[in-house]
């Protein structure tokens, strides 16, 4: 094949590559490599398809071969970095965008694709220094700025991230995640207003939840309800539904019939809410009117960060669980007892820097005198051992007492009935961000939430209260604390004086 040849190819294959059609341009790389195994064209060419059609590997073994021979091409070693962050080699993607950049140092998207792979390993004051710089040469670069905006969002800047993020959803303003992370940030700052309209841009965006289906019931969209039946439909995780099940008591006067559709596993504890509603985790649709997810009632009923409803407690345990829970934890009688849960769901994508490494770390709550210490975790049985305790459980491993129900607590089809039946008989509960804080707040036990500096958006900002639950404290770590430690001796002496008071 002549050099005449290859580049009649290549052009041919470049064009259907450039139009997405990746299979036949593949396939002409291809027979350009059979005849010259080092055509470095192809081989880059060839490479960047596959990481289009997602063959990754693939691909980053491909831009090794070339960069065994140094190319001096900027776009070479930019898009060998961008396949390396993809196959999550970060370092090493780093490494090629700092080539690139060593040849052409005026190029914003290497320098904003350089910041993400930082990020991705935890430099986020380097990451923040080359986004900056990606939008010294091109301010209107879209990945740079939103980037940016979500990067001290996360780092608690607020002020300066609204700002990026505003000017992300005026510049682009069909970019669902621009309005989705404006949305969470205005949220935190408690705007809840023009929080809650932008969040409504979550189903839209690439990683979301799956928008539930409901063929032929029409969304609620603020019309009259009078004479309707309304569908209100969990959609995120278990502290989400019973955190926003306190905003469907606003619906009774509104339309004639409310049917929260639930996870399964919480019909049973949702049922006690003290609303004129059916709760139920069949999910059947004919016969509404319309229907709605349950974090857009805010949006839909106009809720400020001042309407968020004031009753102290939304659920409640069952009598007769509590009492036995009580009886044999022997609760309610001689010492206090404090309830902790230190982790969170594994599996959740809010989950990083919000559990504590082990429950060793707790252990300054044992130090407070006359108090009882139990568990309220979720662990399996080899992570406990028998102890002389009322449940004759305690956790293993520690160089404190902390008592444990039993790995069978919870381990039923419903979520939470034992531990509401528990909380129901302590003086104070302490939980990271997790579906058990939510429980407590809800049942409306004294508590105290231990929080990182920038949590979760439903902590807003600062607050040692929330609007949602009056019955609980917030312990945040602040800036520069680089463990819990510190915030969980401040809590300690929250703890203490709650259950002077109490």
């Amino acid at each position: 094949m002549t050099d005449a040849e290859i580049r009649h190819h290549l052009a041919r294959a470049s064009e259907l590559h450039r139009i997405g059609d990746y299979q036949p341009a593949m396939q002409i790389y291809r027979s350009v490599l059979d005849a010259h195994p080092d055509q470095i064209d192809a081989l880059t060419l060839l490479a960047s398809a596959m990481r289009s059609t997602g063959e990754i590997a693939e691909s980053v073994a491909l831009y090794g071969r070339v960069a065994g021979s140094n190319p001096e091409r900027p776009e070479f070693w930019f898009n060998r970095g961008n396949a390396l962050n993809d196959f999550g080699q970060h370092a090493e993607a780093i490494d090629s965008y700092h080539r690139s950049l060593s040849i052409d140092a005026r190029n914003a998207s290497v320098l904003a694709n350089l910041a993400i792979a930082e990020a991705k390993i935890g430099q986020a004051d380097a990451a923040a220094e080359h986004y900056r710089a990606a939008l010294a040469i091109d301010p209107a670069h879209r990945i740079a700025a939103h980037n940016l905006g979500n990067l001290l969002s996360e780092r608690g800047k607020s002020a300066e991230a609204a700002k990026l993020l505003r000017q992300t959803v005026a510049n682009w303003p069909e970019l669902a995640e621009g309005h989705y992370n404006l949305g969470l940030l205005l949220l935190r700052l408690g705007d809840f207003g023009n929080g809650f309209k932008e969040y409504e841009w979550r189903w839209q965006t690439a990683d979301f939840f799956a928008k539930p289906g409901y063929r032929n019931v029409p969304v609620w969209d603020g019309e009259p309800l009078a004479g309707s039946r309304l569908i209100v439909h969990a959609e995120q995780g278990l502290g989400d539904t019973i955190q926003f099940a306190k905003v469907l008591g606003l619906l009774q006067s509104l339309c004639a019939d409310v049917v929260f559709h639930v996870p399964e596993k919480l019909e049973r504890l949702l049922r006690s809410l003290p609303f004129d509603i059916t709760v139920t985790g069949s999910h059947r649709a004919a016969d509404a009117d319309f229907q709605l997810p349950l974090l857009s009632l805010m949006h839909r009923l106009k809720l400020t960060l001042g309407t968020v409803p004031a009753q102290a407690s939304f659920l409640a345990a069952e009598t007769a669980l509590a009492e036995a829970w009580a009886k044999r934890l022997d609760l309610g009688r001689g010492p206090k007892t404090i309830g902790l849960v230190w982790q969170g769901n594994p599996n959740s994508p809010a989950e990083r820097g919000r559990s504590l490494p082990s429950a060793e770390i707790l252990q300054p709550f044992s130090e407070i005198a006359g108090a009882r210490l139990l568990a309220l975790q979720h662990l399996p049985e080899d992570a406990l051992e028998p102890a002389e305790t009322p449940s004759g459980w305690k956790v293993r491993g520690l160089s404190f007492i902390l008592e444990h129900p039993g790995s069978g607590t919870d381990r039923g089809p419903d979520a939470f009935v034992d531990t509401a039946a528990i909380m129901d008989g302590l003086d104070l509960v302490v939980s990271v961000c997790t579906a058990p804080l939510h429980l407590a707040g809800a049942l409306g036990r004294p508590t105290i939430a231990l929080l990182r500096t920038v949590p979760d958006w439903r902590w807003m900002d600062e607050r040692e209260d929330t609007p949602w639950y009056p019955s609980m404290r917030l312990v945040r770590q602040r800036a520069g604390e680089p463990t819990y430690a510190e915030a969980i001796a401040r809590a300690v002496d929250a703890a203490r004086a709650a259950l002077v008071s109490g």
